[in-house]
């Protein structure tokens, strides 16, 4: 389903404080709804909250890494089909690999230009499923050319 992007929701994982500010900035002004964490403590609790059209994460997280925050979140019903773009300093082909093997949908490698990020950004949107809101899921049971993101 597509979505004007005001209305299109982004969760950013990023510890990096810089980064997170910048690509959370970069996001918001193309017109998305973003809500930025440091980490992925609760994270299921707040996309269940915030409801993501995507997630966007790095793997080198503190406490729980990407790789098992992607597992987490493809094994939960309500977010298992959910465009997952890992976004990592991690270039090796094996990194790549292993992300994508445990659920993330695309994976890119920092440094990122915004253009192409927006871009694939919209892209996986194109074909994203709309969140399912928690109480639906319960009755459904039942029955630019700068450099960014270093």
């Amino acid at each position: 389903m597509n979505f004007p992007p005001e209305q299109r929701r982004i969760l950013l994982i990023e510890d990096d404080y810089g980064n997170r500010v910048l690509f959370a900035d970069f996001l918001e002004h193309c017109g998305y709804r973003v809500l930025p964490l440091a980490d992925g403590n609760n994270c299921i609790e707040m996309m269940q909250e915030f409801m993501p059209h995507i997630v966007l994460l790095d793997i080198k997280l503190p406490q729980v890494d990407g790789l098992t925050l992607i597992q987490t979140i493809r094994h939960h019903p309500q977010f298992c089909n959910l465009p997952i773009l890992v976004v990592s300093g991690y270039a090796f082909q094996a990194d790549r690999q292993r992300a994508i093997a445990v659920g993330a949908t695309d994976y890119m490698v920092k440094p990122i230009l915004p253009a192409t990020l927006n871009s694939k950004i919209l892209s996986l949107l194109k074909g994203a499923p709309t969140p399912i809101p928690r109480d639906n899921l319960a009755q459904d049971s039942e029955s630019d050319s700068s450099e960014f993101w270093r």
